[in-house]
Protein backbone atom coordinates (compact mmCIF):
# COMPACT_ATOMS: atom_id res chain seq x y z
CA UNK A 1 0.00 0.00 0.00
CA UNK A 2 1.13 3.53 -0.84
CA UNK A 3 2.71 5.21 2.14
CA UNK A 4 0.91 8.27 1.37
CA UNK A 5 -3.00 6.39 1.29
CA UNK A 6 -1.71 4.49 5.31
CA UNK A 7 -1.02 8.10 6.44
CA UNK A 8 -4.67 8.63 5.66
CA UNK A 9 -5.45 5.56 7.21
CA UNK A 10 -4.10 6.05 10.42
CA UNK A 11 -4.85 9.85 10.84
CA UNK A 12 -8.43 8.18 10.28
CA UNK A 13 -8.13 5.41 12.71
CA UNK A 14 -6.79 8.38 14.85
CA UNK A 15 -9.74 10.39 14.82
CA UNK A 16 -12.21 7.75 14.80
CA UNK A 17 -10.32 6.53 18.28
CA UNK A 18 -10.59 9.86 19.72
CA UNK A 19 -13.93 10.88 19.27
CA UNK A 20 -15.57 8.30 20.52
CA UNK A 21 -13.51 8.64 23.78
CA UNK A 22 -14.78 12.37 24.43
CA UNK A 23 -18.44 10.96 23.60
CA UNK A 24 -18.51 7.15 25.69
CA UNK A 25 -20.28 7.43 28.63
CA UNK A 26 -22.20 10.68 28.14
CA UNK A 27 -26.28 10.55 28.89
CA UNK A 28 -28.43 12.02 26.37
CA UNK A 29 -28.21 15.17 28.38
CA UNK A 30 -24.84 15.79 28.40
CA UNK A 31 -24.46 14.82 24.83
CA UNK A 32 -26.81 17.39 23.98
CA UNK A 33 -25.76 19.78 26.22
CA UNK A 34 -24.95 23.55 24.64
CA UNK A 35 -22.51 25.69 26.02
CA UNK A 36 -24.67 28.57 25.30
CA UNK A 37 -27.05 29.20 22.28
CA UNK A 38 -25.10 29.57 19.02
CA UNK A 39 -22.91 26.53 19.72
CA UNK A 40 -23.11 23.18 19.34
CA UNK A 41 -23.31 19.86 21.54
CA UNK A 42 -21.23 17.21 21.91
CA UNK A 43 -23.55 15.23 19.52
CA UNK A 44 -24.23 18.24 16.97
CA UNK A 45 -20.10 18.02 16.62
CA UNK A 46 -20.57 14.00 15.78
CA UNK A 47 -23.46 14.70 13.63
CA UNK A 48 -22.43 17.82 11.51
CA UNK A 49 -19.00 14.87 10.81
CA UNK A 50 -21.70 12.09 9.98
CA UNK A 51 -23.82 14.53 7.61
CA UNK A 52 -20.38 15.24 5.70
CA UNK A 53 -19.22 12.41 5.56
CA UNK A 54 -22.42 10.59 4.32
CA UNK A 55 -22.06 13.63 1.63
CA UNK A 56 -18.65 13.42 0.91
CA UNK A 57 -18.58 9.51 0.05
CA UNK A 58 -20.30 9.88 -3.03
CA UNK A 59 -18.23 12.39 -4.89
CA UNK A 60 -15.12 10.27 -3.47
CA UNK A 61 -16.41 7.15 -5.16
CA UNK A 62 -17.12 8.83 -8.19
CA UNK A 63 -13.67 10.36 -8.49
CA UNK A 64 -11.62 7.25 -7.70
CA UNK A 65 -13.80 5.75 -10.04
CA UNK A 66 -13.32 7.91 -12.97
CA UNK A 67 -9.86 7.47 -12.03
CA UNK A 68 -9.53 3.92 -12.35
CA UNK A 69 -11.46 4.34 -15.42
CA UNK A 70 -9.32 6.76 -16.95
CA UNK A 71 -6.27 4.81 -15.72
CA UNK A 72 -4.67 7.63 -13.82
CA UNK A 73 -2.25 6.16 -11.76
CA UNK A 74 0.74 6.80 -9.92
CA UNK A 75 2.83 5.58 -6.92
CA UNK A 76 3.55 9.15 -5.18
CA UNK A 77 4.99 10.42 -3.47
CA UNK A 78 2.46 13.52 -3.25
CA UNK A 79 2.48 17.13 -2.28
CA UNK A 80 -0.17 19.64 -1.32
CA UNK A 81 -0.91 22.57 -3.74
CA UNK A 82 -0.49 26.13 -2.31
CA UNK A 83 -4.27 26.81 -0.98
CA UNK A 84 -4.96 23.38 -0.27
CA UNK A 85 -2.04 23.63 2.59
CA UNK A 86 -3.18 26.85 3.17
CA UNK A 87 -6.80 26.03 3.73
CA UNK A 88 -5.33 23.05 5.29
CA UNK A 89 -3.83 24.84 7.93
CA UNK A 90 -6.88 26.94 8.31
CA UNK A 91 -9.14 23.72 9.60
CA UNK A 92 -6.48 22.55 11.82
CA UNK A 93 -7.80 22.84 16.15
CA UNK A 94 -7.88 24.73 17.90
CA UNK A 95 -10.05 27.01 15.42
CA UNK A 96 -8.37 30.59 14.33
CA UNK A 97 -12.28 31.84 13.37
CA UNK A 98 -15.61 30.45 13.30
CA UNK A 99 -17.30 29.93 10.02
CA UNK A 100 -20.78 29.76 9.18
CA UNK A 101 -21.94 26.18 8.37
CA UNK A 102 -23.78 25.69 5.38
CA UNK A 103 -27.94 24.77 6.38
CA UNK A 104 -27.42 21.24 4.83
CA UNK A 105 -24.26 20.37 7.08
CA UNK A 106 -26.00 21.76 10.18
CA UNK A 107 -27.10 19.10 12.57
CA UNK A 108 -30.50 18.90 14.05
CA UNK A 109 -30.94 17.97 18.10
CA UNK A 110 -31.86 16.15 20.08
CA UNK A 111 -29.86 13.41 19.02
CA UNK A 112 -29.82 9.73 20.49
CA UNK A 113 -26.36 8.99 21.89
CA UNK A 114 -25.77 5.44 20.57
CA UNK A 115 -27.84 5.78 17.03
CA UNK A 116 -25.23 8.66 16.51
CA UNK A 117 -21.65 6.73 17.53
CA UNK A 118 -23.11 4.17 15.85
CA UNK A 119 -23.45 5.72 12.37
CA UNK A 120 -20.27 7.09 12.99
CA UNK A 121 -18.28 3.98 13.34
CA UNK A 122 -20.12 2.73 10.20
CA UNK A 123 -19.15 6.19 7.80
CA UNK A 124 -15.35 5.66 9.44
CA UNK A 125 -15.49 2.38 7.77
CA UNK A 126 -17.06 3.70 4.61
CA UNK A 127 -14.15 6.27 4.78
CA UNK A 128 -11.38 4.09 5.19
CA UNK A 129 -12.48 1.92 2.11
CA UNK A 130 -12.54 5.09 -0.10
CA UNK A 131 -9.58 5.91 1.24
CA UNK A 132 -7.58 2.56 0.64
CA UNK A 133 -9.77 2.60 -3.26
CA UNK A 134 -7.52 5.27 -3.47
CA UNK A 135 -4.50 3.24 -3.55
CA UNK A 136 -2.57 3.37 -6.41
CA UNK A 137 -3.74 6.43 -7.88
CA UNK A 138 -2.58 9.85 -8.98
CA UNK A 139 -3.68 11.78 -5.93
CA UNK A 140 -2.86 15.09 -7.20
CA UNK A 141 -4.07 14.37 -10.67
CA UNK A 142 -7.88 14.22 -9.58
CA UNK A 143 -10.27 16.77 -8.93
CA UNK A 144 -13.01 16.55 -6.77
CA UNK A 145 -15.35 19.39 -5.92
CA UNK A 146 -15.83 20.48 -2.23
CA UNK A 147 -19.61 20.01 -0.45
CA UNK A 148 -19.40 23.37 0.91
CA UNK A 149 -18.35 25.68 -1.72
CA UNK A 150 -17.42 26.22 -5.48
CA UNK A 151 -14.19 25.29 -4.69
CA UNK A 152 -12.36 21.87 -5.65
CA UNK A 153 -9.52 20.27 -4.68
CA UNK A 154 -7.51 17.38 -5.93
CA UNK A 155 -8.25 13.74 -4.27
CA UNK A 156 -4.86 14.47 -1.82
CA UNK A 157 -5.98 17.52 -0.86
CA UNK A 158 -9.60 16.64 -0.27
CA UNK A 159 -8.69 13.67 1.91
CA UNK A 160 -6.26 16.06 3.70
CA UNK A 161 -9.53 18.54 4.31
CA UNK A 162 -11.87 15.95 5.40
CA UNK A 163 -9.11 14.58 8.27
CA UNK A 164 -8.07 17.90 9.46
CA UNK A 165 -12.11 19.11 9.62
CA UNK A 166 -12.72 15.69 11.72
CA UNK A 167 -9.87 17.11 14.06
CA UNK A 168 -11.06 20.31 14.26
CA UNK A 169 -14.95 18.86 15.45
CA UNK A 170 -13.33 16.47 17.28
CA UNK A 171 -11.63 19.43 19.26
CA UNK A 172 -14.57 20.99 19.36
CA UNK A 173 -16.33 18.04 20.86
CA UNK A 174 -13.65 18.07 23.64
CA UNK A 175 -13.78 21.88 24.46
CA UNK A 176 -17.76 21.41 24.78
CA UNK A 177 -17.10 18.57 27.61
CA UNK A 178 -14.75 20.12 29.54
CA UNK A 179 -16.78 23.62 29.64
CA UNK A 180 -16.37 24.38 33.38
CA UNK A 181 -20.28 24.36 33.51
CA UNK A 182 -20.71 21.13 31.54
CA UNK A 183 -23.55 19.04 33.25
CA UNK A 184 -22.42 16.11 36.05
CA UNK A 185 -23.48 12.95 35.26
Amino acid sequence: MNPHIEGYLLQLASNGQDLPGVAARLSTTQFNWRPRPGRWSVGQCVEHLNITTERSLPVLLSAIEAGRAAGRLHPGPFTLGLFERWFLRSLEPPPRRRVRTPALFTPGGPLDVETTLARWLRLQDRFAEAIRAADGLNLRALRVRSQFGPVSFTLDGTFAVLLAHQRRHVWQARAVRTAPDFPPA
